[in-house]
């Protein structure tokens, strides 16, 4: 079976699933009784994570390429629960469980614009204001500037809106937030305190692109690469924290690696965890943050470095339990896909398609959703359907592998 053929075949699976009330429901309390992590897995019409609107983000993308098959239907049937939702509920303004992860659908969903300009506009007038007054008064803590909960994640959104002064506007407030993170030479607001088995509780700095400062140097770079804002102070900033990142980087056997995170005040024999997969901690999508960066600041140095280090994880592929994209091989084969798209080196190119093969051939017929997601090193195996550490994610990357391009929902994940 083609990588096309079995990214269909998952993602007609999730939608079976998912759009039948009662079948959806017996899925979620399966998930909810074997996940270690309950609270995190509801289903919410409004979450991209797991949720109707990154069902909506997956059917946009396969409506694209299988048009006149009932995925514009579907999509729009999510998005209608979507604006329910909205209209009923006070939602957080993160990309993957809030408000902007479901303006972010609506935008993905509009083929280019030519759908739901109406909503568009409305979500537009009411996210856009807001943006720019976060920006600017933001609250302390990593998670007012992550991905996943924070102002890094926001980029992504923005990047999909068409060019305006309002968005523009918002973009650049976004962007001195996020440059005030990364503009002392060490991102110190993204420390968090940490106990792991055995030690005394430390303070430590995030290097990921999930949680860390990755994806806040990773954000920045990209709304600098897009908008072209010219400004002193974001390019300096973009500079100290490529530079910060790339300065935490070791080499180990021959591969650049990072920790997935720095203590703020590190004992002499400091040893931290090394490892190679995974968007959200990964060595290879600290990376991708560092390739970026040097794109945004026109620094050889920095683009070198994390070509280097992403040539050595594709020449010895990290073992990883999960499919998934958030911690698994599906997030594996999309950095892989990035730096293949950027440089068509053969050795992006050629990991890129052995990943996806790996990654199709881990789909088994007894498994509900096709694939089911693993839980930590070696923990709970559940049938999970969401973007980010589910099904929907799968098919989705599968697809992307089959295209040959840069699909624009990963621009979510700060890929592109």
């Amino acid at each position: 079976m083609s990588l096309l053929a079995r990214a269909e075949q998952v993602a007609r699976r999730v939608t079976d699933r998912l759009t039948d009330d009662g079948r959806r429901e017996r899925l979620m309390r399966s998930l909810a009784a074997a996940t270690s992590k309950p609270a995190v897995n509801v289903w919410r019409p409004s979450g991209l994570s797991l949720g109707g609107a990154g069902l909506a983000v997956m059917c946009a993308a396969f409506g694209e390429v299988f048009p006149g098959q009932e995925w514009e239907v579907t999509g729009h049937r999510q998005l209608t629960d979507v604006v329910a939702e909205i209209g009923s509920s006070h939602l957080d303004a993160s990309l993957f469980t809030g408000m902007v992860g479901a303006a972010a659908a609506v935008s993905l969903s509009s083929a280019d614009g030519t759908r739901y300009q109406g909503l568009s506009g409305h979500l537009d007038a009411l996210m856009l204001p807001a943006m720019r007054r976060l920006a600017e008064d933001a609250p302390p803590g990593p998670h007012t500037y992550d991905v996943v909960h924070g102002m890094a994640g926001w980029a992504g959104y923005l990047r999909t809106r068409p060019r305006s002064s309002e968005v523009e506007g918002a973009a650049r407030a976004v962007a001195h937030a996020l440059a005030r993170v990364l503009g002392d030479g060490e991102p110190h607001r993204m420390s968090r305190r940490r106990t792991r088995p055995g030690q005394a509780a430390e303070t430590v700095v995030d290097c990921g692109l999930a949680h860390g400062a990755g994806g806040v140097l990773a954000a920045l770079s990209l709304l600098e690469t897009h908008f072209g804002f010219g400004d002193g102070e974001i390019a300096c900033a973009i500079r100290r924290g490529g530079h910060w990142l790339a300065a935490q980087a070791r080499t180990v056997d021959g591969q650049i690696l990072w920790p997935d995170a720095v203590a703020r005040d590190p004992a002499p024999a400091d040893e931290r965890p090394l490892h190679a997969g995974s968007w959200c901690h990964g060595s290879s999508g600290v990376a991708r943050a560092v390739y970026l960066a040097g794109v945004a600041a026109d620094e050889a140095g920095l683009r070198d470095l994390a070509v280097d280090a992403m040539r050595g994880h594709c020449r010895r592929y990290p073992e990883l339990a999960s499919p998934s994209v958030c911690h698994g091989l599906a997030g594996q084969v999309l950095l892989a896909l990035a730096f293949a798209y950027d440089t068509r080196e053969p050795v992006f190119v050629t990991a890129a398609g052995r990943l996806a093969e790996r990654l199709h051939h881990r789909y088994r017929d007894g498994f509900p959703l096709g694939f089911r997601e693993v839980e930590g090193d070696g923990g709970a195996e559940v049938d999970h359907p969401g973007l980010l550490r589910g099904a929907q994610g799968i098919a989705l990357t599968l697809l992307a592998a089959h295209l040959g391009r840069p699909p624009r929902w990963g621009r979510l994940l700060l890929l592109w």
